[in-house]
């Protein structure tokens, strides 16, 4: 599913609690591939065990204002490619229907 989001930053309520959407930079790896140096992700803003993750979306680019612009103009979400038990099924599905989002795709 490709979807865009209707500004930025962006929140969200999942059956986890409270979502935002956030870009930051990416780890720095070493090797032969080009690196994406910003990355969006979905944070957990409740306190609790799951405060520190982070669940990794497609919108990557060299400049934050680069990620920023592909979470409004569209990206792909694919929560089927997780376990339908796990958290990030369920947040990245309450994400795909999150008041404000747009369904590119239909």
């Amino acid at each position: 599913m490709e979807i865009k989001l209707p500004h930025m930053p962006f929140r969200f309520d999942s059956p986890e609690g409270r979502m935002e959407i956030t870009v930051r930079r990416s780890p720095t790896h070493t090797g032969g591939e080009g690196q994406q140096h910003f990355v969006a992700a979905v944070t957990f803003l409740q306190p609790g065990p799951l405060a520190l993750e982070r669940i990794q979306l497609s919108a990557k680019s060299e400049t934050y204002g680069g990620a920023m612009h592909i979470l409004t103009e569209g990206f792909k979400v694919t929560p089927a490619s997780h376990d339908k038990d796990s958290v990030e099924f369920r947040v990245l599905t309450a994400l795909c229907h999150a008041q404000g989002v747009v369904d590119l795709n239909g």
